[in-house]
């Protein structure tokens, strides 16, 4: 938890000053949801069904390829980010694409044939949602922009972390509530006017908001 909280509070000190002076950062990224998982738990997982017990993801491929090889992580995530697939990358160190998807298929049989055998699902259930995670399986394992689009979401969630540190600042040194900053943001002000006509000082919510985003990282870190 404390690890995934610092991945979190990280990302949005590199971005504290970046989207201050974005509107169209901030516009686009205030509507999300503040908190969001790992990029990789959710990228590709499409429906879960019976409590996520069918769900597959990217994290999920990662942590097979890294069983079928001697790949680590950071190494596998380098080459995503590189342009390739993670069936190019099975096939380059000794496994295929084809064993990558097999591996995450089975692996995923083993729990829905527990989800029947306890009786929250039928078998039929079970088998086709066993085809669905093998076809979203198949089209992880060969996508070339898997690595473009962990990058994307990467970034858009250290910008809606960021977000999240400012309007909060925003709304403590100006005495309006969040709910009014986010509307008027929504509106198409930026976070900057929108301190400024309330009488505050921009330069003080930044540095409120790092000072917040210092204060939670220590904690995260004890």
């Amino acid at each position: 938890m404390k690890r995934t909280l610092f991945s979190g509070l990280a990302g949005a000190a590199l971005a504290l000053t970046l989207l201050w002076s974005q509107p169209a950062l901030v516009s686009a990224a205030q509507a999300i949801a503040p908190h969001s998982t790992p990029v990789e738990a959710t990228y590709g997982r499409g429906g879960g069904g019976w409590r996520g017990v069918g769900a597959v993801n990217v994290g999920q491929l990662i942590k097979a390829l890294q069983n079928l090889t001697s790949l680590d992580a950071a190494t596998i995530r380098a080459e995503l980010q590189n342009g390739r697939s993670l069936a190019q990358i099975a096939a380059a160190h000794g496994s295929s694409g084809d064993a990558l998807v097999q591996a995450v298929v089975d692996a995923a049989k083993a729990r829905l044939d527990q989800a029947v055998s306890n009786g929250r699902m039928t078998q039929a259930e079970a088998d086709q949602m066993l085809a669905t995670i093998r076809e979203r399986a198949t089209t992880l394992v060969n996508d070339t922009t898997v690595g473009t689009q962990l990058a994307d979401r990467a970034a858009k969630a250290a910008e809606r972390s960021t977000l999240g540190w400012l309007i909060q600042a925003a709304a403590d040194q100006t005495g309006l509530d969040v709910a009014t900053i986010r509307s008027r943001l929504r509106n198409g002000e930026t976070l900057r006017a929108i301190v400024t006509s309330a009488g505050g000082d921009p330069q003080k919510v930044i540095d409120a908001a790092v000072n917040a985003f210092r204060q939670a990282a220590t904690a995260a870190m004890q």
